[in-house]
C-alpha cells in the first residue's frame, strides 16, 4: 500500500506498509502525510525520509479520474432523456439516476464493497441499464393515459402491468454476469465487483421504477387523451420509414436470417484482425526494472551494474523538482540489491533474493514518458552490459505475467533439456518482434566439484562428512556459536584465512581433518578435483527439472501476435520431442486461458439461470428460444468497433461483450411481452401484434440504446486502455444489436408461431 525510504547518503531502509482488509487507502495516505513532518523533526542530522511509492496517491487520482467519468455519463445520459422526452417526461426518468446512484453506495457500503476503478466502471455499465426501466413504465403510463385513463390509475396499472417482465430482465442481466463472479481464478476474484455493483444498481432501479417513478407521473406529466382514430407519433415519418423496413424483412424472413447469420460469419472471421491484450499494463506513472546478471556471481558485480545504471538514469533522466513546469523524465528512484524488493503492489512480482538479481523502481513525472525511459534505459543496459539482463515495465493491472512469452520445457537429462532450451531460443529470436530472450537457470556456471575416493578415504581414516565438514570451514566458515547484543543475534564462524588467490593447487593442499583418529591429511590425499561446467541453478515444476525460456516483446506489440508467429513451430517441434519431455506454453497465454477457462467453468450455471427466468416469464420454449438467438448478434458489432477504433480485445473487452448480452436479453424480453399484452389484452391477430407492439417499443428500446451509448462515450475517452475496449464493444455492439432486435426478433417470432405477411 505504502512504501518509505529512509535515507543517508547510500544507506537506505525501506519500509512498506500493508493494510488490513476493509481498509481506506486513502485515508491511510491522509494520516502518514500528517505524520511525516513529525517523523522528519525527529530524525538524526544528515537522515532523511521521502515517499518512494505511494499508493494512496495513485489510487486517489483513478478514483477521481472515474468520477468525473461517471458524472459525465450520469449528466450525458440525463441530457438525452430531457432532448428526447421532453422536459417533463425527460424530469420523471432522469430523476431515477441521482436515487438509484446513491441508494447503491449505501447499499456497497453495508456490503463492504469499496469505490475503485472496477466498482465505477460498473456503475458505468449498469448506468443505461437501470433508466430502461423508468423509460418502459412512464411509456406505458403515457399510452395508457392517452387513451384516456385517468392518471393515477395509469400509473398503478403500468406499474402492474410491466413488474414481472422487468424484474425478469434485470435478474437475465444479473445472471449474464455471474460467471465473473464465480470465476476461481485471480482475475476473477479481481473482476468480481462488476456483478454485485451491476446487480445491486438494476435490483435498486427496479423498486424505484415500481414505486416512485409511479407516483411523481401523475404529479409531473401532462398528457393529452387521443381522439378516436388518432396515431399520433406513430404516423410520422420515422415510424412509417421503420414500419415498411419491418413488413420487408417479415415478408422474407428465410433471406433475412440467412443475411444475418453471413455477417455474423464474416465478424468471426475478422476477429483474427483484431489485436489481443489480456489485461493492459497500468497507466500509473511508475516503472519496474528487474537487472540480471550470471548466477553465483558476487554481489559486488551487482552493487557495480546498478551504479552504472543509476548514473545513467541520474544523468539523462532525473529531473529537478524544485524548478517545476512540464519537465518530462524520472522524479525518484530505489535499488534493492539482492533482496529482491517488497510487493507492494498486489499486480507486482518482485524477483527472487539472489546476489546476481536487482530491482529499481523508477517513479515518472507522467505516464507520457514512460516509453522513451523503458527504450533509453533498455539500449543503454544492452549497450554497455551486453553479460547482464534487463526487463523494464509498467505495473499490472491484473494478475502480475513475469514475460509476455514463456515455455517451459521439463525432462529429466540435462543435456537433453539444454538442446531443446537452444532450439526454442533460436526460434524466438527469429521472430523479428522479440527484443530479449532468456531462461530461468541462466547461463551455466563453472564450478570445482569435489570426488571423494572412498578407497583412498578409507585407507586415511576420513569419511566424507569429514571432508564436507573441513571444506566448509576452510571456504565458508562453520557457526560455532552466537553473540547476542540486545534484541539482535549475530553468528560466529570459524573460517581459515581468506586466500585472495584461491587456486586448484591451493585447494589441493587444503587439510582435511579427521574426526575419529585426530590426524590431518590434504585433500588431494583423498579426492580428485576436477572443473566442470553445470547449471547455476535448477528449477523444479511438479518435481520434475524445468526450463522455463522466457521472451520480452517490443513497445506496442502484443504477447498474442509473438504467440500466433511462434505457434506453428512448437507445434512442429513437439512432435520430435524425446519421450519424457514435455513443453508448455505460459506467459500471458497462459493466464488469458486460465480466465477465459475459469469464466467459462461458470457459464453453465448463468445459462442455465438464465433459461430458467426466460421460461418463467413467459412458459415458452419457442420464446426462449428467440431471445437466445439474438444474443450472438452483438458481436458483429463488436468487431466492427474494435477494427474501427483500432482497439484490443481482452479480458475487459469480454466484460463488455456479457454486458452487451444482457442489454440485448432486456430488450428481446419487453419486446416479446408487449406481443404477448397485444394479442391478450387488446384483442389483437398475431399478425396485427407484432406490428403493434414493435412500434410501441421502439422508442423505449432506442432510447435505452442512447442513454447507454452516452454514458459509455467518457469511459472511451478517458477510461485508458484497459477500460477503453470495453466501452467500444457494448457501444458499437448495442448500436448494430440494436438494430438486429428491432428486426430479428420480430422474423423469429413470426416464423416459430407461423405467422405469414408474403401478402402484407
Amino acid at each position: 500500500a505504502q512504501s518509505f525510504v529512509f535515507a543517508t547518503g547510500e544507506q537506505a531502509l525501506a519500509i512498506a506498509i500493508s493494510l488490513r482488509d476493509g481498509g481506506n487507502i486513502l485515508e491511510l495516505g491522509d494520516r502518514l502525510t500528517t505524520l511525516m513532518p513529525e517523523l522528519e523533526a525527529d530524525l538524526p542530522f544528515g537522515l532523511t525520509i521521502e515517499a518512494l511509492f505511494r499508493q494512496s496517491t495513485l489510487t486517489e487520482v483513478s478514483v477521481d479520474s472515474f468520477l468525473v467519468n461517471l458524472f459525465q455519463s450520469v449528466g450525458i445520459v440525463m441530457v438525452v432523456m430531457i432532448l428526447t422526452l421532453g422536459i417533463r417526461t425527460g424530469f420523471v426518468v432522469a430523476s431515477l439516476i441521482p436515487i438509484v446512484m446513491v441508494s447503491t453506495f449505501f447499499v456497497m457500503g453495508q456490503f463492504n464493497i469499496g469505490i475503485n476503478q472496477i466498482s465505477l466502471a460498473a456503475l458505468i455499465i449498469a448506468l443505461g441499464l437501470l433508466v430502461d426501466n423508468a423509460i418502459v413504465v412512464v411509456e406505458a403510463t403515457i399510452v395508457r393515459r392517452e387513451n384516456g385513463q385517468e392518471a393515477v390509475s395509469a400509473a398503478i396499472d403500468a406499474a402492474r402491468e410491466m413488474m414481472v417482465p422487468l424484474l425478469i430482465s434485470s435478474l437475465t442481466t444479473a445472471a449474464a454476469f455471474t460467471p465473473i463472479a464465480l470465476a476461481q481464478s485471480a482475475v476473477g476474484e479481481f473482476a468480481a465487483g462488476i456483478f454485485y455493483v451491476v446487480t445491486i444498481a438494476l435490483l435498486l432501479s427496479w423498486v424505484i421504477s415500481m414505486t416512485f417513478i409511479p407516483m411523481l407521473t401523475p404529479l409531473v406529466l401532462r398528457v393529452k387523451a387521443k381522439s378516436t382514430g388518432d396515431v399520433g407519433d406513430q404516423n410520422s415519418t420515422f415510424y412509417n420509414t421503420y414500419r415498411s423496413i419491418l413488413l420487408s424483412v417479415l415478408r422474407y424472413p428465410a433471406l433475412f436470417c440467412i443475411s444475418t447469420v453471413a455477417v455474423l460469419m464474416v465478424a468471426l472471421y475478422g476477429m483474427r484482425f483484431v489485436p489481443q491484450v489480456f489485461i493492459p499494463a497500468s497507466e500509473d506513472p511508475v516503472l519496474s526494472s528487474n537487472l540480471e546478471i550470471h548466477q553465483g556471481s558476487a554481489i559486488e558485480r551487482s552493487v557495480a551494474l546498478v551504479k552504472d545504471v543509476e548514473a545513467y538514469v541520474s544523468e539523462r533522466w532525473l529531473v529537478d523538482q524544485s524548478i517545476g513546469g512540464d519537465q518530462v523524465g524520472i522524479t525518484d528512484w530505489a535499488t534493492y540489491v539482492g533482496t529482491g524488493g517488497p510487493r507492494f503492489v498486489l499486480g507486482f512480482d518482485p524477483p527472487n533474493a539472489n546476489a546476481a538479481n536487482s530491482l529499481m523502481l523508477m517513479n515518472l513525472t507522467s505516464a507520457d514518458s514512460i516509453d522513451s525511459v523503458i527504450t533509453s534505459v533498455e539500449n543503454y543496459v544492452f549497450d554497455t552490459h551486453p553479460d547482464a539482463h534487463v526487463q523494464i515495465k509498467r505495473l499490472s493491472n491484473g494478475p502480475p505475467v513475469s514475460y509476455p512469452i514463456e515455455v517451459r520445457v521439463s525432462g529429466p537429462e540435462f543435456s537433453t533439456l539444454f538442446g531443446m532450451v537452444a532450439d526454442i531460443k533460436a526460434a524466438l529470436w527469429d521472430i523479428d518482434e522479440v527484443t530479449a530472450v532468456k531462461d530461468t537457470w541462466g547461463p551455466q556456471s563453472k564450478k570445482i566439484v569435489i570426488r571423494v575416493d572412498q578407497a583412498r578415504a578409507l585407507r586415511s581414516g576420513v569419511t566424507s562428512s569429514d571432508i564436507a565438514s573441513s571444506l566448509n570451514t576452510g571456504l565458508s566458515g562453520s557457526q560455532m556459536t552466537e553473540f547476542r547484543e540486545q534484541g539482535d543475534t549475530i553468528p560466529i564462524l570459524l573460517r581459515a584465512t581468506r586466500d585472495p588467490e584461491r587456486t586448484i593447487s591451493r585447494l589441493e593442499n587444503l587439510t582435511i581433518f579427521s574426526q575419529s583418529t585426530q590426524a590431518a591429511v590434504p585433500l588431494q590425499q583423498v579426492a580428485d578435483i576436477e572443473v566442470a561446467w553445470q547449471p547455476g541453478q535448477i528449477k523444479r515444476r511438479d518435481r520434475e527439472r524445468t526450463i522455463t525460456i522466457q521472451a520480452q516483446v517490443a513497445q506496442g506489440v502484443t504477447a498474442a501476435e509473438v504467440a500466433s508467429k511462434f505457434a506453428p513451430w512448437v507445434e512442429s517441434y513437439s512432435s520430435s520431442l524425446a519421450r519424457g519431455y514435455s513443453y508448455e506454453i505460459g506467459g500471458e497465454t497462459e493466464k488469458s486461458d486460465d480466465a477465459t477457462a475459469s469464466i467459462g467453468a461458470a457459464i453453465p450455471f448463468a445459462g442455465i439461470a438464465i433459461l430458467l427466468l426466460l421460461v418463467i416469464q413467459f412458459d415458452s420454449w419457442r420464446k426462449t428460444i428467440i431471445v437466445v438467438v439474438t444474443i450472438p448478434c452483438g458481436f458483429i458489432g463488436i468487431v466492427a468497433g474494435l477494427l474501427l477504433a483500432n482497439s484490443t480485445f481482452g479480458f475487459f473487452t469480454l466484460l463488455g461483450l456479457v454486458s452487451l448480452a444482457g442489454i440485448v436479453i432486456n430488450n428481446a424480453i419487453v419486446l416479446l411481452d408487449r406481443i404477448k399484452t397485444e394479442i391478450d389484452t387488446n384483442g389483437r391477430t398475431p399478425r396485427e401484434a407484432v406490428i403493434s407492439a414493435c412500434e410501441q417499443r421502439l422508442r423505449p428500446i432506442l432510447l435505452t440504446t442512447a442513454t447507454t451509448i452516452g454514458g459509455m462515450i467518457p469511459l472511451w475517452l478517458g477510461g485508458g486502455p484497459m477500460f477503453e475496449p470495453m466501452a467500444i464493444a457494448i457501444l458499437f455492439g448495442l448500436l448494430f444489436a440494436t438494430v438486429i432486435t428491432l428486426l430479428l426478433v420480430p422474423v423469429m417470432y413470426s416464423v416459430l408461431f407461423g405467422i405469414r405477411y408474403s401478402d402484407a
